[in-house]
């Protein structure tokens, strides 16, 4: 038997849940076909097959964790006098045995193994059967309890909101599971948040600066988040050494502006990000918004989302609290907290006055950002919210 292992995913956690098998013992399938989907560090990650084959064993039954580099799933060798699978074969020349037997060594997906072979003819693809839904809206169904084999889907593939409608708005009953023991493991999501809250722990040396802002000129009127947003966009335009990633010693300021956005959701928190936020639309930015977060509640947002930050944003204050110690994520060195709104007396032209103000607080890495930078930075923003 051929045995392919879980590979390193690139999230530096040393396992992964299966969620979903895409494949079954006795089937046959091509090469880079969908074998798995399991979660790491809160994305769902779909694995390919590293060559086609006849699947004789699975080594992992769904919701079990895998360790990286421990067995996924097997395929049948061919036998003496057979004839090898039709897909990812090379002609023109014989295999040896040691290339016959070489397994795959359980690194990065996509690694190629190099060999000698050379391909002798063009394959033509193998046709692969189309599936009615995407991996994340097939979990929401067995989620929600909705068997989609009794469905038809209203256009190509089902919708997420087609199954909740299938399903009342009901959640599923769940299986009856054994108590769990005292050192039960951590979810995938609560592990990649210890991690990185070790990492920031031992690496940053944090400082953090507070303000609050007159916002009374557009609150109500306009999306609280878009104007943070904006805010940042020109703070970093003004400070750029806060829109950067520090590794191996160095400040390496960032040629767009990407900001993480933490949402929160029922497996933890998210850290989506906004990409080349200067050259985006408002509309463009809050639709991007909105996706994430009925994401973030529905079926997890995709790994390639929940990377390349340059700074960080935590809007709490939709939740609780006016101030904050926001957490430094390394190797960003920079991450802003904004509190809930408050109305508060300020002295106008002399006098007091009721208005709306917002709270804020800074955070960064003492390591590559300066006091004054930091101040610098949070006056760009005081000056943009208040406008």
């Amino acid at each position: 038997m051929k045995v392919f292992k879980l590979p390193d995913l690139g999230e530096g956690l040393p396992d992964a849940v299966i969620r979903e098998w895409h494949v079954a013992e006795g089937d046959s399938i091509a090469a880079h076909q969908s074998l798995v989907t399991v979660e790491t560090a809160k994305a769902l990650v779909e694995v390919p097959a590293p060559w086609g084959g006849t699947v004789e064993k699975l080594f992992a039954a769904e919701d079990e964790t895998v360790n990286v580099g421990e067995p996924l799933i097997g395929f049948t060798e061919a036998r003496a006098g057979e004839k090898a699978p039709p897909v990812g074969v090379a002609h023109g020349r014989d295999r040896t045995r040691g290339e016959e037997k070489q397994a795959d060594s359980g690194t990065v997906v996509g690694r190629i193994q190099q060999t000698g072979e050379v391909l002798g003819q063009e394959i033509a693809p193998t046709e692969i059967s189309r599936r009615l839904a995407t991996p994340s809206v097939r979990a929401l169904a067995r989620r929600l309890g909705v068997d989609l084999g009794e469905l038809q889907p209203k256009g190509e593939r089902f919708s997420a909101d087609e199954v909740r409608a299938a399903a009342g708005r009901k959640p599923a009953v769940e299986k009856r599971k054994e108590p769990a023991s005292p050192d039960a493991e951590m979810s995938p999501a609560r592990r990649a948040m210890a991690m990185a809250m070790s990492r920031a722990r031992d690496e940053v040396a944090p400082m953090t600066l507070c303000d609050q802002v007159d916002i009374s000129a557009w609150w109500g009127k306009e999306s609280a988040t878009l104007r943070l947003i904006r805010a940042m966009q020109r703070a970093c335009e003004a400070e750029p050494n806060l829109n950067a990633l520090y590794e191996d010693g160095r400040l390496n300021p960032s040629e767009t502006i990407n900001i993480g956005l933490a949402v929160d959701s029922p497996r933890g928190l998210l850290v989506p990000v906004l990409r080349d936020v200067a050259a985006r639309s408002d509309g463009a930015l809050l639709q991007q918004i909105e996706d994430y977060k009925e994401q973030a509640h529905t079926r997890g947002i995709a790994q390639s989302d929940l990377r390349g930050g340059s700074i960080l944003l935590s809007n709490f204050g939709a939740l609780a609290g006016r101030y904050a110690t926001p957490v430094v994520l390394p190797p960003m060195v920079a991450i802003i907290g904004a509190g809930r709104t408050f109305e508060g007396v300020v002295a106008v032209d002399g006098k007091p006055a009721v208005r709306a103000l917002l709270p804020l607080s800074i955070s960064a890495d003492h390591r590559a950002v300066t006091g004054g930078e930091l101040a610098r930075f949070l006056g760009a923003m005081l000056d943009s919210l208040s406008s």
